[in-house]
């Protein structure tokens, strides 16, 4: 008798422990998906990883590590047009989307397989596979930049290959403060750039331009050009009258200048800088 009362707290103890273990497995497999920027200057975006497999009722973490960088995310496809229950993950109805500094969840009920895309950068797409049996979570554990699944951005191109004459520090010339309302600076475009398609989009936070609490980014100013020619080029874009009143309103407005070129054949590349208009 003495024997069996000497184990009992021992076992009371191993009891508690094996309780414990599905709560720390399920925290140890919730897997995580993170935006990814490549490059000082010139930005290859992906999402690292780009896929995972979990059971019914999972959740997958999703987030926007960088400060200096919009990214949003919003679902494509789905089972029978199935969608995710979402919270924290910033979503616009109009362009330009995503927010800085970000993290959220979404949680998956409904077997199949879900597409997802970045609201801000096409090129970066991910899927979502949710296996009906099970609630073991599993994702890929690459930790390289080169994605080798379906959809996932390739590997940066070659410099021979970019749309900008040489590194992108040099290549695109933007003064950092500038007056007149209008933002100007130069473009150096290769020959492989030649003929593509510029896209110049200036981002302010909402809460400069009207009295909110709200910093999603809101565009001010756009400038589309086609067919580019190789060579130096000069630019200049015009706020809209709703920044222009901030900066006679605050004597000042900082901006999110984003570039994109989009070569004839080839990736796009982005390049974002920051500008504080003056008045």
């Amino acid at each position: 008798m003495r024997m069996r009362r000497r184990h009992l707290p021992l076992a009371a103890v191993l009891g508690a422990a094996v309780a414990a273990l599905p709560a720390i497995a399920a925290s140890e497999t919730t897997p995580t998906i993170s935006a990814h920027n490549e490059g000082s200057y010139s930005y290859y975006h992906s999402w690292t990883p780009s896929t995972a497999t979990i059971g019914a009722g999972g959740v997958v973490r999703f987030s926007n590590p960088y400060s200096e960088t919009y990214h949003g995310l919003k679902f494509t496809a789905g089972p029978g047009g199935a969608k995710p229950s979402c919270t924290g993950i910033p979503q616009a109805a109009t362009e330009p989307t995503g927010a800085f500094h970000w993290e959220g969840e979404c949680t998956f009920n409904t077997p199949g397989t879900y597409m997802f895309v970045c609201t801000v950068h096409a090129e970066m797409t991910g899927t979502i596979t949710v296996n009906p049996n099970g609630t073991t979570t599993t994702t890929t554990t690459t930790t390289t930049t080169t994605p080798t699944t379906t959809g996932a951005t390739p590997p940066p191109p070659s410099s021979e290959e970019s749309p900008l004459a040489g590194a992108a520090s040099q290549a695109l010339v933007l003064t950092k403060s500038q007056r007149g309302g209008t933002v100007r600076g130069t473009l150096d475009i290769s020959h492989a750039g030649a003929g593509g398609r510029l896209e110049i989009d200036l981002l302010a936070q909402s809460a400069s331009l009207a009295k909110t609490k709200r910093h999603a980014p809101v565009r001010v100013g756009r400038l589309v050009r086609s067919s580019l020619p190789a060579g130096k080029l000069s630019f200049s874009v015009r706020l809209n009258a709703g920044a222009r009143r901030a900066i006679k309103r605050h004597r000042r407005l900082a901006l999110t200048v984003k570039v994109m070129l989009t070569p004839a054949a080839g990736k796009s590349l982005t390049v974002a800088r920051t500008v504080v208009e003056r008045a």
